[in-house]
């Protein structure tokens, strides 16, 4: 398991963590290492909210910054899975 700093709060979706010091989202890549995401400005396409576009499954999904905002701290851990050796 990999234990994130305080500063790092796991969201509703797993692979995705808000950094209350920066106040941005990250999400952990393959190789384990957190991505900064980009933020979305309000459009008609989005219905004019700000946060953030995330994929869970596939499936496109928005994280408004309202939510984001009222995450509570709490100590985060992420699995690790060893690596399958393929044959």
């Amino acid at each position: 398991m990999i234990t994130f700093p305080k500063e790092f709060i796991a969201t509703k979706y797993p692979g995705y963590f808000w950094n209350l010091t920066d106040g941005q989202l990250y999400s952990v890549k393959v190789t384990g290492a957190l991505k900064p995401l980009a933020k979305m400005r309000p459009n008609h396409f989005n219905h004019f909210r700000t946060g953030y576009q995330i994929s869970v499954r596939g499936q496109k999904r928005f994280m408004e910054i309202e939510y984001l905002k009222k995450l509570k701290p709490a100590r985060s851990t992420f699995p690790v899975w060893e690596q399958l050796e393929l044959v």
